[in-house]
């Protein structure tokens, strides 16, 4: 199934020239991490994350769906982005959200927040720090827990039971906690930390994932016998979908904006 899509299309364009100096035509490219749902929430791309939320909801309906890994093929595909944003529009719906940075080999996500990534996830893991101490406010409803010292065996690292301890104490502590790690085609990391986890949000860039290595990831999901929830495609243009489907965004955005003036 396709659980959401992020859009590259010119109505989300005054939305994104915000964020994305180097290049407004792309949402998923955003070096920064900054998160469109709060700081544009009448935009475009915000209700897209709204959406996904929505679709996670009606999925969850049957089965709870607490602990998610965000997963793409390869790097650049817009998975730390869509963490953030669809993070963030579970706090603005009063969730505990905890963010865990598992991406040991490329932490990122102390930066969306300004935070040093010291004393964090691989730190507890080499008995360096207690369970308490590596958690970090970030936002109203959002904590997060980095990667902090480099790991010198990442993979060893992920397997651990240490780690399984981790993510259990913290269920019970938080009503959603979504996982960064590195793309399934470049390491095997995706495959062990979903053993951790309630399903694997899948994020597919329509401008960067190549046909081969989509159905290439797909492969590996299947194989390790991963739940994918469902697929993300970020960086979708017009010819993708219909025109008629951007139209109606853009009538919303316009209407959203009037709205908020006349208030």
């Amino acid at each position: 199934m396709i659980a959401g899509f992020i859009g590259n299309n010119k109505s989300a364009h005054r939305a994104e020239v915000k964020y994305m100096k180097k290049d407004k035509n792309r949402i998923a490219h955003n070096p920064d991490y900054r998160i469109v749902t709060t700081e544009d929430p009448t935009s475009p791309p915000a209700e897209a994350f709204r959406r996904l939320k929505v679709s996670l909801d009606f999925l969850s309906a049957d089965e709870k769906l607490q602990v998610m890994q965000v997963c793409s093929a390869v790097q650049g595909e817009g998975k730390t982005t869509v963490l953030l944003n669809l993070g963030a529009v579970y706090a603005e719906d009063g969730k505990k959200v905890l963010y865990i940075d598992l991406d040991l080999r490329r932490p990122r996500l102390h930066r969306a927040f300004k935070l040093e990534n010291k004393i964090g996830v691989a730190d507890y893991l080499a008995g360096y720090a207690k369970a308490d101490e590596i958690v970090k406010h970030a936002a109203p409803n959002i904590d997060l827990i980095n990667c902090g010292m480099k790991a010198p065996h990442p993979t060893t690292a992920l397997g651990s039971q240490l780690l399984k301890n981790l993510v259990d104490d913290m269920r019970g502590k938080y009503d959603v906690i979504l996982i960064d790690c590195p793309p399934v085609l470049t390491v095997t990391d995706a495959c062990i930390i979903s053993r951790l986890t309630d399903g694997t949000i899948y994020v597919v860039s329509g401008a960067v994932t190549e046909k081969g290595a989509a159905k290439e990831a797909m492969g590996i999901f299947k194989q390790n016998n991963i739940r994918v929830l469902g697929c993300v495609m970020t960086e979708v243009t017009p010819n993708m979908r219909t025109s008629s489907y951007y139209n109606n965004r853009y009538k919303y955005n316009n209407y959203a904006e009037k709205k908020t003036s006349e208030n």
